[in-house]
């Protein structure tokens, strides 16, 4: 497999030889070390001026190094589903917890940069929502909604998985912002990745590339918040053309973070409504329902009526007649459980 390694490394080295090409070849059966030293006329004359070029071979010999480390498509490791796109990545480099690529239940969240009260408290909700199921948020660590997913996971025990679009080096760390909340998420055993080596400065044209990685990552995706032309519409047009399920929040139409959202929902992507669509897409709807079930009477009476309205302490005393000690224990109790909250009003809501 070493081998095979630096006979791939060489293949995408070689200028005007893409990586999509070199994928289709690979699938097809070829090993790298086949293509490279014994190349189908299509691509032959490519490699053999690459292997007269000094700079290629100086290339080879001071980059490769670094590429070692990396995770590459012809390993076990490599995600399956991120396979299966139209130009996945060769290498991937990696910090954290790679077993997580692994896994079932990943769902990627994107948005947009701002954050308005809607999409927060909604994501927010979501998240929360999916708190003790195995779902892993993947998610690009952009300032906004890409932060919130990725702080909400941490909040409710769930792993997430951060896609840069840049090296993962904290000098050329993009955005530097976020390099805290980058060793929180290798701190509980989440991942980050990029396909850019460590050292790599963020540019301009890395991100939209980087968005085919997060709607090839997983099953499904969530578009929270964005305008008509945002990046965020770039990865839910990935999503869409890898053949995977994407959920769209509705918004007012009078608002162009939700002008994103709304034309998918008019294309026929999924709607979302609450945790409960994602979890059904990944079976987990029953494991959900075992765990809110772990309520007595009166907690599920106090939930639930939270669930229509939000109240403060005193209109829910008057609203089901408990008393203050009571009714006060039972909501420290919800709290504990990470099912109510108090919001900027005082009042108590469902999460």
């Amino acid at each position: 497999m070493k081998k095979e390694k630096f006979y791939l490394f060489c293949l995408k080295s070689v200028s005007g030889l893409k990586e999509a090409l070199l994928w289709d070849y690979l699938k097809n059966g070829f090993l790298p070390s086949e293509l490279y030293n014994s190349p189908p006329q299509t691509i032959g004359h490519l490699i053999a001026k690459a292997k007269l070029d000094p700079d290629f071979k100086a290339k080879i010999r001071t980059e490769f190094p670094l590429y070692q480390k990396a995770l590459c498509i012809l390993d076990e490791q490599y995600p399956k589903l991120l396979k299966t796109i139209f130009d996945p990545p060769l290498f991937l480099f990696y910090q954290g917890n790679l077993n997580l690529l692994q896994s079932e239940y990943l769902v990627t969240v994107v948005g947009s940069r701002t954050l308005s009260f809607y999409h927060q408290h909604a994501l927010e909700k979501i998240i929360a929502d999916c708190r003790n199921t195995p779902l892993v948020i993947a998610s690009g660590l952009a300032i906004g909604i890409d932060t919130l997913a990725h702080e909400q996971a941490l909040a409710n025990n769930l792993k997430t998985i951060a896609v840069l679009g840049s090296g993962f080096e904290p000098e050329v760390f993009y955005p530097q912002s976020n390099l805290k909340l980058a060793k929180q998420i290798l701190k509980h055993d989440g991942l980050i990745l990029s396909e850019y080596p460590p050292d790599t400065k963020a540019n301009i044209y890395q991100f939209p590339q980087r968005n085919r990685i997060l709607a090839g990552l997983s099953k499904a995706t969530i578009v929270i918040s964005g305008t008509l032309k945002s990046g965020t519409l770039i990865t839910a047009q990935c999503a869409l053309e890898a053949g995977r399920e994407v959920f769209a929040l509705p918004g007012n139409i009078n608002q162009t973070l939700n002008e994103g959202p709304n034309d998918l929902l008019a294309q026929g992507a999924q709607i979302l409504l609450n945790a409960d669509s994602i979890l059904k897409t990944y079976d987990l709807i029953t494991l959900k329902q075992e765990i809110n079930l772990n309520l007595n009477s009166e907690q599920t009476l106090v939930y639930q009526t939270l669930q229509i309205e939000a109240l403060s302490t005193e209109d829910l005393q008057t609203k089901l007649n408990f008393d203050l000690a009571s009714l006060t224990s039972i909501l420290s109790q919800l709290e504990l459980k990470n099912l109510i909250e108090l919001n900027y009003f005082n009042q108590w809501q469902a999460k």
